[in-house]
């Protein structure tokens, strides 16, 4: 049975789902594309894309609407809220870039999105909706969909084993999409044996690790990039990166860079006596913390919550993380050293290191509980995500539940190993071999090889008609 499928293009993924949606195309299915850039929606054209299977989310004031109108489309959108766990406004507090957008302006983006978003999917009669759940078309799309009945499904680096992309049903990385009738590589005992003795990270880690804040090849290329692409000056949508604010950016990386490498105080971990709780810091702005965090997205009170839920005899020791230093500076730094009890170590010590000596570990969503839960070490979520069945990882949905949470885990006295073995060849199976990047990132994403393997789960997910 054909399937209409819609792709929401972002930046440079757009030339991966272009690919798949080939793919798919042959395979008669029907596709359909949303837009949020002139750059992404002319490149789509320049491709054979029909316009008419295109939705171009970009207005102006032209395309503002009336009182009357938004009075009525208020009353459909309060009632999309309450058929979802998510509102528009909430919405709003994910999205990166509407922060520079005034209030009365973003206003209307919602009501036009909501229209035209809801219009296209019933027009198209959508099955499903792929798309990366991070800026407020996509999350408005998500409302949508869950409106209509339609699947929306994210596709995510795996993370471990590396070269591996999983689907997710929704906005969270929570609830895995398809057959479940993947080929296990090896076996769930082999597969934790190997993170163990080899000490895996994931594929995108080193390479973030290495690449500098700037270079001057890459500040040609990205000049080049933004004249060929008329990008230079303001966009009419809300997934424009503003020269201005990406050149603030970058000088505020450099100093801080040099404040936290050089000038900074550290603690020494192997000074630290006792046990010792350990929260990675996310990058942020960062759909990690930001969409699926959401209540949890304000660190700094996250980290004074841990440290409330803790026992006294329990450090609190936090790391910057180091793919992207720099984008939290000394005023941070301080507020992070100002809660009691609570001490910070250099952002190049190995995660290894601290989960060998950690009692028990906090992030939002982040990949260090996932490592946690295949060494065994108590971990906590503030979102629920796909590997928190692993039998030391658990969830904390209600702050107000932490400290139960904390003690249950401290006291649990050890894991259910055989468990995580069946829960890791669970994940297996719900995957699929293929690596998931921005080609932007990784160019090789784009290789024919690895195109053909996301090719074919792409293919599985749409033609399986189980959730």
């Amino acid at each position: 049975m054909s399937k209409n499928v819609v792709f929401v293009s972002i930046f440079d993924l757009t030339h991966l789902f272009h690919e798949i949606a080939g793919h798919l195309s042959g395979r008669g299915h029907h596709i359909f594309w949303m837009t949020t850039s002139r750059t992404w929606t002319n490149w789509l054209l320049e491709r054979g894309v029909a316009r008419a299977d295109i939705l171009s989310l970009i207005y102006g004031p032209e395309n503002f609407m009336s009182a009357a109108e938004k009075d009525e489309l208020a009353e459909q959108i309060v009632k999309c809220e309450s058929t979802a766990d998510l509102t528009v406004n909430q919405c709003l507090l994910m999205d990166r870039f509407v922060g520079r957008v005034t209030a009365d302006r973003l206003n209307e983006y919602v009501y036009l999105y909501y229209r035209d978003i809801k219009r296209f999917l019933t027009e198209k009669q959508a099955h499903l909706v792929f798309a990366e759940p991070t800026n407020l078309n996509e999350l408005m799309t998500y409302l949508v969909c869950r409106e209509l009945g339609i699947r929306f499904l994210a596709p995510w680096d795996m993370r471990y084993p590396p070269g591996r992309v999983a689907f997710t049903e929704g906005y969270m990385q929570e609830t895995l999409a398809g057959p479940g009738t993947s080929p296990i590589p090896r076996s769930g005992r082999e597969l934790l044996a190997e993170f163990r003795e080899a000490q895996v990270k994931p594929a995108y880690f080193e390479r973030l690790n290495r690449q500098p804040v700037a270079t001057l090849p890459g500040l040609w290329q990205s000049a080049r990039r933004r004249v060929r692409r008329r990008e230079l000056t303001s966009q009419p949508n809300l997934t424009h990166h503003g020269v201005g604010s990406r050149a603030a950016l970058m000088v505020r990386r450099l100093v801080n860079r040099f404040y936290l490498r050089r000038l900074a105080r550290y603690d020494a971990l192997d000074s630290l006596p006792g046990k010792i709780a350990y929260f990675g810091l996310h990058v942020q702005p960062e759909s990690s913390i930001d969409v699926r965090g959401s209540y949890f997205s304000d660190q700094i009170k996250l980290l004074k919550d841990i440290r409330r839920a803790l026992p006294f005899d329990v450090t609190l020791v936090v790391k910057e993380h180091p793919n992207f230093l720099g984008i939290r500076g000394k005023g941070f730094m301080d507020r992070v050293r100002a809660i009691p009890n609570t001490r910070l170590v250099r952002h190049d010590i190995p995660a290894h290191d601290l989960l060998a000596r950690a009692a028990i570990v906090f992030t939002v969503s982040g990949t260090v509980a996932y490592e946690a839960g295949m060494l065994g070490v108590p971990a906590i979520c503030f979102s629920p995500v796909f590997f928190d069945r692993l039998s030391s990882v658990r969830c904390c949905r209600e702050i107000t539940c932490l400290r139960a949470l904390v003690d249950e885990a401290l006291k649990a006295g050890g894991r259910d190993y055989d468990a995580d073995c069946r829960v890791m060849e669970e994940l297996m199976r719900y995957s699929y071999p293929g690596r998931w990047i921005d080609p932007f990132n990784d160019p090789s994403v784009l290789e024919p090889h690895n195109l053909d393997l996301l090719k074919q789960a792409f293919a599985e997910i749409v033609e399986h008609d189980g959730r």
